[in-house]
C-alpha cells in the first residue's frame, strides 16, 4: 500500500505541469513517447494563439492566407503557424522544443542572449522566420516554390500514418537554428561556401571522403544539405541526451562513427574544439531537450 501511494504522488508531481500547459489528458500517452516540456516558457511565448492570421503577418504575402488559420508569436523574431486548431498541440511541442535548445541551461532566457536581442531589433512584424506545422505534409510542401519564402521549417502532425515524433521536431529545428541563425552569426564556425571553409564545412568533407558519413548524392554536393545533416549527426554523439525509445536517427549505415565519440574527436577535432568552446561560450547547447535525458 505505501509503495502505490509513492507511485501515485510522483506521477501526479509529475503530470501537473503538462496539464498547466495544454497538455491535459494526453500525458500518459506523451510521457511513453518522449515530449519535453521547458519549465520557464513565459520570456519566449505566452501559448496565445491568434486566429484567423493576423494582417501584419499576411502584408506583402497573399498565399500565407492559404496556410491556415492558427498563429504563435515566439519572442517577436519566429511565428509558429498551424493549419488548424488540430495543430495547437504540436505547435505547443515546437514551441517548448526550440526552447529546450536555445535556453539550454532552462534558467528562462536565451544562453546567446546577444543572437536573439540582435535577431529581435532586425525582425519586421511581416518578416518573421516561420515554423508551419500541418496535418500532413502534402500541404507543406505545396508552399516549396512560392517565393518569397512563406515558411522555413515545416512538419506535418500525421506523416506515414504516424504521430509527429519529437526526434523528428528536434532534428529540424535543429537544423534550423544552424541555417537561420549560427550560419549567418558564425560565418567562420558554419557558413557555406567561404574561402577558407568554416570548420562545420570542412569537416563535412572530409567526412565524405574518409566515408565517416554516407548520403545520398543530391545532398552531399549541396553544402546547404551536407552541413547541417553532417553536423546533426556529429551532435547526436557529443551532445547528452539523443536516447531512448525512438530516438534510433542517425543510423550506423549513414554516420559510420555513430555512438563513437572518442572517434567523433580523433577524426574531426577543430570541430570538436569549435563546439566546445561555443558550448563553453554559451552559444550551442551543450544537451538534447528530451524527456529521457538524465542529468
Amino acid at each position: 500500500m505505501r509503495l502505490f501511494f509513492i507511485l501515485t504522488v510522483s506521477l501526479s508531481a509529475l503530470s501537473s505541469p503538462w496539464a498547466a500547459s495544454g497538455f491535459g489528458e494526453s500525458f500518459e500517452k506523451d510521457y511513453v513517447t518522449g515530449d519535453y516540456l521547458h519549465p520557464e516558457p513565459d520570456a519566449f511565448t505566452d501559448f496565445r494563439f491568434i486566429s484567423p492570421l493576423p494582417d501584419t503577418f499576411l502584408r506583402g504575402h497573399p498565399r500565407r492566407k492559404e496556410m491556415g488559420d492558427q498563429y504563435l508569436d515566439f519572442m517577436g523574431v519566429i511565428a509558429i503557424v498551424g493549419e488548424t486548431k488540430m495543430q495547437r498541440r504540436d505547435m505547443r511541442r515546437v514551441a517548448h522544443v526550440l526552447m529546450g535548445l536555445i535556453d539550454n541551461d532552462q534558467d528562462g532566457r536565451p544562453d546567446d542572449l546577444a543572437l536573439w536581442q540582435k535577431r529581435k531589433a532586425e525582425t519586421e512584424a511581416a518578416q518573421p522566420l516561420v515554423l508551419y506545422v500541418t496535418q500532413t505534409k502534402e500541404k507543406y510542401k505545396s508552399f516549396d516554390d512560392a517565393h518569397p519564402t512563406l515558411y522555413h521549417q515545416g512538419w506535418s502532425s500525421i506523416r506515414d500514418g504516424n504521430r509527429l515524433h519529437l526526434t523528428n521536431i528536434q532534428e529540424e529545428l535543429f537544423h534550423f537554428l544552424q541555417r537561420h541563425f549560427w550560419e549567418i552569426e558564425y560565418p567562420k564556425s558554419f557558413g557555406l561556401d567561404r574561402v577558407p571553409l568554416s570548420v562545420a564545412h570542412a569537416a563535412a568533407g572530409e567526412a565524405i571522403r574518409q566515408q565517416h558519413y554516407v548520403y545520398d548524392e543530391d545532398c552531399i554536393t549541396d553544402p546547404g544539405c551536407l552541413v547541417p545533416e553532417f553536423f546533426f549527426c556529429v551532435m547526436t554523439d557529443l551532445m547528452q541526451g539523443w536516447k531512448g525509445r525512438g530516438f534510433d536517427a542517425p543510423t550506423q549505415m549513414e554516420w559510420r562513427l555513430k555512438g563513437n565519440v572518442a572517434a567523433v574527436r580523433k577524426n574531426f577535432p577543430a570541430m570538436s574544439k569549435m563546439v566546445r568552446e561555443m558550448q563553453t561560450d554559451g552559444k550551442l547547447p551543450r544537451k538534447w531537450p528530451s524527456y529521457f535525458l538524465i542529468d
